[in-house]
């Protein structure tokens, strides 16, 4: 029988083949140790329970009132804004008119001093207003951690949240109808 190199390559790699799978189970018991899986160490990697229907109730009802907050605190930021503004504009006023003031005019001078006392009662104004805007800020920061906390990155079902979104169409709806006169 006449043998062909393309034979014996294959004979050889049969060999090779059978070898480590019967010896393969020996060599590897000195191959290092695998990590355990997470079932064999009593760590279960199960998802976390989605939140009920009343937790998700709850966090699309803060995250309403946070809505609500943080637009009330964007009004009262450009009304403070505008308020900064209209004091700027006093002071500029009140500089070129006191370069230019008449030392020996007293009408000027009571003019100049009413203008600058409405300033002053602009400025206290603004002043006051001020704590109470950071006071705001302040309140919707902390209520939007908890919310962050409470309900940010939680798993619930969909159909919660659609059967949320229907039954407040319905009670807007109602009272839309309770408050319209027949």
């Amino acid at each position: 029988m006449k043998t062909t190199l393309c034979g014996t390559r294959l004979v050889g790699l049969l060999v090779a083949g059978l070898l480590a799978v019967v010896l393969g189970p020996a060599y590897g018991a000195n191959a290092p140790a695998k990590k355990a899986s997470t079932k064999q160490q009593g760590i279960s990697k199960t998802k976390p329970k989605p939140m009920s229907r009343d937790q998700l109730r709850a966090c699309m009802d803060q995250q309403d009132r946070l809505l609500t907050m943080r637009e009330s605190v964007l009004k009262e930021q450009t009304s403070l804004d505008q308020q900064r503004a209209e004091v700027a504009r006093m002071d500029a006023e009140l500089a070129s008119k006191r370069a230019a003031l008449d030392p020996a005019d007293a009408v000027s001078k009571q003019a100049l001093t009413d203008e600058e006392t409405r300033r002053n009662a602009a400025g206290d104004a603004y002043n006051t207003r001020l704590p109470v805007l950071k006071e705001q800020g302040s309140v919707l920061d902390k209520e939007r951690q908890t919310w962050v906390e409470r309900c940010a990155n939680k798993d619930f079902d969909e159909l919660d949240e659609a059967f949320i979104k229907r039954e407040r169409q319905r009670a807007a709806k109602a009272a839309g109808k309770a408050a319209s006169p027949k």
